[in-house]
């Protein structure tokens, strides 16, 4: 029996048309539906994958979006650009000078001092524990600590009244004394609280005492230093080392004496009555004695120079009683 015509092309157009639909289905919807606009969930590819690709851009813009399977916002068209991070300039230190100017000079400048020369070109003042070293960490701290423990500082004792003493005099020979109390401009500087060696407090009977380290010489001239005294040499501004006396000598008399094999001499002292004593050489010698009677009780500042202008000369200072 031939097949009906007929029937034959209705049943191929109901195929037909049911393949197109299932196609279109298929297919990512282009717009996206209006009511699936700003419900949360992302409809584009990245998302649900209901929607083509910019049809959706209210929920698929917004990071806290629902993203269902897609791979989410940080991948998606709306992923905002990376900024590409700007570079930060290293500042480049200036480099230390290789030799300091500053030497000798009572401040130590290495980098535990003001920082202003390199480490090893300033050792006169850096290894001196009574140099002044600014904002750094100081001596202990440096390549000169060798490590010492920091010392406890040593109590300042305060002069007694001076009214009640008789007057320093000194009977050593070549004794050169101004009563120049407070002393003249064109001295060195007795009221500078830190010494270039150190200080010492000695009490009645001890004896002797000799200072660890100590040179002789500096720039200072004292020319200036009482004008029309004789008076010459040169020392350094602040006093080379400190020396206390507290008690009642038993001797009545006390005695400083400087001695280098390397330099001519010359000692000055400021007393604790405010006067200023000065002896170059004594008893035959390039060596400087002053030796005092009475003995008063205080502050003894203590310059010790050189006749000729030098620093740095090795010399040896001992007090007796």
């Amino acid at each position: 029996m031939r097949p009906n015509f007929f029937a034959t092309l209705v049943l191929a157009a109901v195929v037909f048309a049911s393949g197109w639909v299932g196609e279109a289905e298929a297919q990512l919807r282009n717009p996206c539906p209006a009511e699936w606009a700003g419900d949360g969930d992302c409809d584009e590819p990245n998302g649900l994958n209901l929607c083509a690709w910019g049809t959706d851009p209210i929920d698929c813009a917004n990071p806290n979006a629902n993203y269902g399977l897609g791979p989410g916002y940080s991948a998606g068209i709306y992923a905002p650009p990376q900024p590409i991070p700007v570079p930060v300039p290293t500042p480049t230190p200036a480099p230390l000078p290789a030799s300091c100017p500053f030497t000798n000079d009572g401040d130590c400048d290495e980098p535990n001092g003001l920082d202003l020369c390199a480490w090893g070109t300033d050792p006169v003042d850096c290894s001196n524990p009574n140099s002044n070293h600014g904002s750094g960490p100081g001596y202990f701290a440096g390549i000169y600590a060798q490590n010492t423990p920091q010392p406890a500082p040593q109590p300042v004792p305060q002069p007694l009244p001076q009214p009640t003493q008789p007057a320093m005099t000194a009977i050593s020979g070549g004794a050169f004394v101004h009563g120049g109390g407070g002393g003249t401009s064109g001295c060195p500087n007795y009221a500078i609280a830190n010494t270039a060696f150190g200080q010492h407090t000695m009490y009645a009977g001890q004896g002797s005492y000799r200072v660890p380290r100590i040179t002789a010489g500096g720039r200072f001239s004292l020319t200036n230093c009482f004008p029309g005294t004789g008076w010459r040499g040169f020392t350094i501004t602040r006093p080379d080392f400190r020396f206390f006396y507290q008690g009642v000598s038993q001797t009545g008399q006390i005695t400083f004496q400087l001695t280098s094999n390397a330099v001519d001499t010359v000692l000055l002292i400021n007393t604790p009555d405010g006067q200023w004593f000065f002896n170059d050489d004594s008893n035959g010698t390039f060596n400087s004695t002053l030796t005092f009677s009475p003995v008063l009780q205080g502050q003894y500042d203590i310059w010790a120079g050189a006749y000729n202008r030098s620093s740095n000369n090795p010399a040896q200072l001992w007090v007796y009683e």
